[in-house]
């Protein structure tokens, strides 16, 4: 059985084809060719973490993934990533396992890939300015998915910890040959974007409706549970917002939950699921003056899709050595 370092994965996967397979991924979840059941959560008391496990069947790759992920917000307080993923991959159409996977890299690039996705769909198309709220290793991936499908100058960046947006800032211009430049607030990262990304384990909103101009787009994709939230009610309210998948997004998005908890927002007002967007179900932007939310909690169909991708590229490499 096959075995994919981390150093592997980085070295072999690119954002733009884990972008490409990702929506043919929504586009054939939308049309009823995935089996993705809910992923379980195990909640570690004593360490404030979770362990998940995310099955996933995409009937078009013949592929079946199971990831084990790991999420330990204090894990940042100890120098250590705050997320672990490893991911078994089996051949569907006859159950012969094809490899064990190092999947953080992974992980946060089919993130990135998804945001990108939305960010094609759902942001104006003169897309200049970025936001980035949170500075970790996702938001690496999130600037990149962005940056794939817009021409993006500059990058405002802002994290709790300055030195953790110093590094983010130092990495990504380097990476992506972009301007990223340090401020000192969340309000400061948001008030000049065209597209803000959120990429935060809070429990109370990073991003308010007050910040934000006339069409932008958010891609939120930090909070996780339901007690966790990026982003505050008014923007819910005021935002055309689409989800990575309904039933995923009322059982343990907190940044939907809250806002129908408190009686201000209703399961109908969500616009769509991403599916239905790529699909040409609906109509992603409208107008360029709308705000627009992209409200990801992440699904094993992501992780499906860019092992497919991965795989695929691995064995080409094989036949041509």
């Amino acid at each position: 059985m096959l075995y994919l370092s981390e150093r592997d994965v980085e070295r072999i996967l690119k954002i733009g084809e884990v972008i490409e397979v990702v929506e043919e991924a929504f586009r054939a979840l939308y049309h009823g060719r995935v089996i993705l059941p809910l992923r379980t959560r195990v909640s570690g008391r004593r360490d404030s973490g979770d362990i998940l496990s995310m099955p996933c069947i995409i009937e078009d790759f013949s592929l079946y993934t199971n990831k084990i992920v790991s999420v330990y917000p204090k894990n940042i307080e100890r120098e250590l990533p705050t997320i672990h993923a490893v991911i078994v991959a089996v051949d569907s159409s006859n159950g012969v396992p094809l490899g064990l996977i190092d999947a953080g890299y992974l992980t946060a690039l089919r993130t990135g890939a998804v945001s990108g996705v939305a960010t094609k769909y759902l942001s104006r198309e003169d897309v200049e300015i970025v936001g980035i709220i949170g500075c970790g290793f996702q938001a690496r991936t999130q600037a990149m998915g962005v940056s794939e499908v817009r021409e993006v100058k500059k990058i405002y960046a802002y994290d709790i910890v300055a030195e953790r947006a110093e590094k983010f800032a130092s990495e990504v211009s380097r990476k992506l040959s972009v301007e990223v430049e340090v401020v000192n607030t969340a309000r400061e990262a948001v008030e000049k974007a065209d597209v803000v990304c959120t990429a935060t384990t809070s429990n109370t909103p990073v991003l308010r409706r007050e910040w934000l101009r006339p069409g932008v787009h958010v891609n939120a994709i930090g909070a996780y549970t339901p007690d966790m939230r990026e982003i505050d009610t008014e923007t819910i309210i005021d935002a055309k917002v689409v989800v990575d998948m309904k039933e995923a997004a009322l059982s343990e998005a907190g940044d939907i939950i809250i806002p129908i908890r408190e009686g201000r927002y209703s399961e109908d007002k969500i616009y769509a699921e991403l599916g239905e967007i790529v699909s040409g179900a609906k109509p992603g932007r409208t107008s360029d003056e709308e705000i627009t939310v992209f409200k990801s909690v992440g699904l094993a169909l992501q992780d499906n899709a860019a092992v497919h991708a991965l795989l695929k590229r691995y064995l080409k490499e094989l036949s041509l050595r």
